[in-house]
């Protein structure tokens, strides 16, 4: 039977409650065993240190620091839940709830601060490195998604997912995430709900903030992600699968 997964996203934390023992009772007793249960974070909306460490601008920090009444009270992902310091505090949060995967995204920014492969950031890559490993040190399976909504700003500059050419950038991207740390994780998800991503060409609430409906912005990004989701998993399952063992999907919207 293949394996089931459920992400959750935990919004709010109650420190008097023990979670663990329920939740381990409830996968045990009403859930096949291949069942496993997860949380989820994005990078922009828990890492914080959004230009520290040789990390680049994305497309979130330009919207948000631009505009910042887009956003309730002006508030921001500078600081955020600090996960880039806190990673650790993160994951024993994670084991003591019970949860046996952690889905995080990477950012692209992070590690390859002008989005392409010919400056790369060796501190955001330890980061990653330091993560994963916390997570395996604690018995807790990394899902790791390598698009979640925050495209390094030079590639938006040249038109971001309107330009067919970001297809060749997600793809060295992703070949250096793979070489990376694709011998510790063993699911990837190429990109995280692409309708959303294509909002940010059609609306200003959401990055990059582009109204370019009557160009058919939105159509070109929708375009362009189908074809990277394409490529990237086309590279995974010809270079690297039968060495490192994992899975390639991409995450869509059902709601």
């Amino acid at each position: 039977m293949k394996s089931m997964w459920l992400v959750l996203g935990i919004l709010v934390f109650q420190s008097d409650v023990r979670l663990g023992k329920k939740l381990t009772k409830l996968t045990a007793k009403q859930f096949p065993k291949e069942f496993k249960w997860g949380c989820a974070t994005a990078a922009y909306q828990v890492e914080g240190a959004w230009n520290e460490d040789g990390k680049g601008e994305n497309i979130w920090d330009r919207l948000v620091h631009t505009h910042p009444d887009i956003v309730t009270d002006g508030q921001n992902g500078d600081v955020a839940c600090d996960s880039y310091h806190k990673y650790k505090e993160d994951v024993s949060t994670v084991k003591h709830i019970g949860f046996q995967v952690y889905r995080f995204s990477i950012s692209w920014s992070r590690i390859l601060p002008t989005g392409d492969t010919d400056v790369i950031n060796e501190k955001g890559v330890q980061y990653y490195r330091n993560l994963i490993d916390e997570l395996l040190a604690n018995n807790i399976q990394p899902m790791v998604t390598l698009y979640h909504w925050d495209l390094p700003q030079p590639l938006q500059d040249i038109g971001g997912w309107t330009n067919g050419i970001i297809v060749d950038y997600f793809e060295s991207y992703a070949d250096l995430a793979f070489k990376s740390f694709g011998n510790k994780v063993k699911y990837w998800i190429t990109i995280n709900e692409p309708l959303e991503v294509m909002r940010g060409y059609a609306s200003t609430s959401a990055a990059p903030g582009l109204n370019s409906s009557e160009l058919g912005g939105e159509y070109l990004t929708a375009h362009n992600l189908l074809r990277a989701h394409s490529r990237v998993y086309r590279l995974y399952e010809k270079q690297y699968r039968s060495s490192q063992g994992g899975k390639s999907f991409i995450i869509l919207v059902c709601t």
